[in-house]
């Protein structure tokens, strides 16, 4: 009523349109008489009083929530509403000093990091609390001098919940000994609010360098998160989670803490089940934070080409197969991995295109002897959610190649080859 009364006597001198918002959260028996009452205040005053009623405690059981938690999403939700509805441009609400200092030392005691105890801010998005640092005694005199009628939710007498119990029980002993507390306490915000603007900064100056959209969700350079400070890679962290889940989820620490110890621990295909939805996997340098879990394919691929021709791979690439002139080729690069030659004569089709099965073994090139499949993936570090989808070229039970990645022994192009066998990988991964 407070704050009501007095943007209505500002609206002419500063050119404002001012509208009310009220939400009945029918969780007392006299609520829709307070409803009521908003109503008329606000005719009185020329305002247009936007009032809904909601049942908040069975929207609270229906999401298994605290009442309180409910109240605040779904009053947010509404104000909301009503600044879109009515071309508003900001949220007033009523916050006074001894309210944010209830919220600073409940945030105390239950663990908060800087940013919580930066206390109620002056100006959030398109919230703003003209009335932050007034005093609830100075309220209840401007409304006393002004003789402006107010209702006292009665609920806020009852010291059941934490913050009541602060406010009724705590702050009265708090201000006995400590007559100056509220202002000194005030002051400790502040300088807490400074400090955690800097640390802000260079959390968003490391997002920007560590962390970038994808087509899943959000890739984070481990090295250079694991580089950062621990707060400062923190706050990132913290930052990524709210730009996928929105604000309804609550990030506690013990999730950042689970994020950082993901990045910097030993394991390169470290995998994370978050709240919210969200997951996180890491593939060696990367760790890939999505709310889309990719799942193996429900089939191994195993295709046979018979002749030359492309044959497509079922969204794994395409592949060419082309017999040449052995006097007219252009032989791959050393370092070429979409391209591979072979010696037709020794090669003859039908040939085989799969995908990875367990005990696969390879000869490769240069090299002595066979090595398995696994241990060359996990030596190229080819993250693991990748190997499930890479192709083989095999013939009977021989791997070839593997395209994107290593070419075998297998039927070398030498002096005495007539035809040439070429294989090109047009694929969709990058090696």
């Amino acid at each position: 009523m407070a704050l009501l009364h007095l943007l209505a006597s500002m609206r002419e001198e500063m050119d404002f349109r001012l509208v009310a918002a009220h939400l009945d959260h029918a969780l007392r028996a006299s609520s829709q008489a307070e409803a009521h009452f908003v109503r008329n205040v606000a005719q009185q005053l020329g305002i247009a009083a936007h009032v809904r009623r909601q049942d908040v405690a069975e929207h609270a059981r229906s999401h298994g929530i605290s009442v309180e938690e409910a109240g605040r999403r779904i009053r947010y939700d509404f104000f909301a509403d009503v600044r879109i509805a009515s071309g508003a441009h900001s949220i007033a609400t009523a916050h006074h000093r001894e309210d944010a200092i209830e919220t600073f030392l409940l945030r105390i005691f239950r663990g908060s990091s800087l940013t919580g105890l930066r206390g109620i801010l002056p100006v959030r998005g398109h919230i703003i609390r003209p009335l932050i640092d007034a005093a609830r005694a100075e309220i209840l005199e401007y409304l006393r001098h002004e003789k402006i009628d107010y209702i006292q939710d009665t609920t806020n007498l009852d010291s059941e919940t934490d913050r009541n119990f602060i406010r009724n029980r705590l702050v009265p002993l708090i201000a006995e000994r400590f007559p100056g507390y509220a202002g000194s306490l005030k002051r400790t915000m502040d300088l807490i609010a400074a400090e955690e603007a800097y640390l802000e900064l260079a959390s968003d100056a490391l997002y920007s360098e560590a962390i970038s959209p994808c087509d899943r969700g959000l890739h984070l350079d481990v090295e250079k998160l694991c580089q950062a400070p621990g707060v400062i890679a923190g706050r990132s962290l913290r930052k990524a989670l709210y730009e996928l889940s929105g604000a309804e989820t609550r990030w506690k620490r013990v999730h950042i803490d689970t994020l950082l110890k993901a990045i910097r621990g030993k394991n390169p295909s470290a995998q994370l089940d978050l709240p919210g939805g969200l997951k996180a996997f890491r593939e060696y340098g990367t760790l890939l934070l999505t709310a889309c879990w990719p799942s193996p394919p429900a089939n191994g691929l195993n295709i046979v080409a018979r002749g030359p021709g492309r044959l497509t791979t079922g969204g794994r690439g395409v592949l060419e197969f082309a017999l040449l002139d052995a006097s007219a080729a252009e032989f791959p690069g050393a370092g070429e991995t979409k391209r591979a030659s072979f010696d037709a004569d020794k090669l003859p089709f039908p040939l085989t295109v799969r995908t990875p099965q367990p005990g696969d073994r390879i000869e490769l090139w240069g090299a002595a002897g066979s090595i398995k499949l696994k241990k060359l993936f996990i030596d190229l570090k080819i993250p693991r959610t990748r190997r499930r989808d890479l192709l083989l070229v095999v013939k009977d039970d021989t791997i070839l190649w593997i395209p994107g990645i290593r070419r075998a022994k297998i039927a070398p192009v030498g002096s005495e080859t007539r035809r040439i066998l070429e294989i090109r990988w047009a694929g969709n991964r990058s090696a």
